[in-house]
């Protein structure tokens, strides 16, 4: 596996697993700014598809778990990949995995919280909605209070 070249999702170059993550390779990109820094090739725009390169054309839920347990990516790239699963994907069985897959890798973060409140507000499949319900009360137990009070108000 060591061998697995990364295409960093930044810049776009390919690299080793050494030197995949955007501070490892000096990469142009002003992570902290969020811009191509001036000495970068210019007018480049970097677009999230790019994220999905690096790995390979079958990446699936499973991968991305396997991709976090084995250090290949790390929680935020993790929590980017099942954000792309759960808003793209047309097929329920895929969209509840990447759900689950935010409880099953711990991932705890303002950006998790905000996709799973957003699928409990706006989503219109109502197992997506129960199981964004059911994730967000066991990684959140506080901040999930007020959204589980307004869903019952509202039901």
């Amino acid at each position: 596996m060591d061998d697995i070249p990364y295409r960093c999702t930044f810049c776009g170059m390919v690299f080793c697993s050494n030197h995949r993550l955007p501070e490892n390779h000096e990469c142009p990109f002003d992570l902290k700014g969020k811009s191509m820094k001036k000495d970068s090739l210019e007018h480049s725009e970097v677009f999230y598809q790019d994220a999905l390169d690096f790995l390979d054309k079958d990446l699936s839920v499973a991968k991305i778990y396997e991709y976090v347990t084995t250090k290949k990516i790390n929680q935020i790239e993790a929590t980017e990949l099942l954000t792309h699963f759960l808003e793209v994907s047309e097929e329920i069985e895929v969209r509840i995995n990447s759900i689950m897959a935010f409880k099953v890798l711990d991932l705890k973060n303002n950006n998790v919280f905000n996709i799973l409140e957003s699928c409990i507000l706006s989503d219109v499949n109502p197992e997506i909605k129960k199981a964004a319900l059911k994730v967000i009360k066991e990684l959140f137990p506080k901040k999930s209070k007020d959204i589980t009070h307004w869903i019952k108000n509202h039901e």
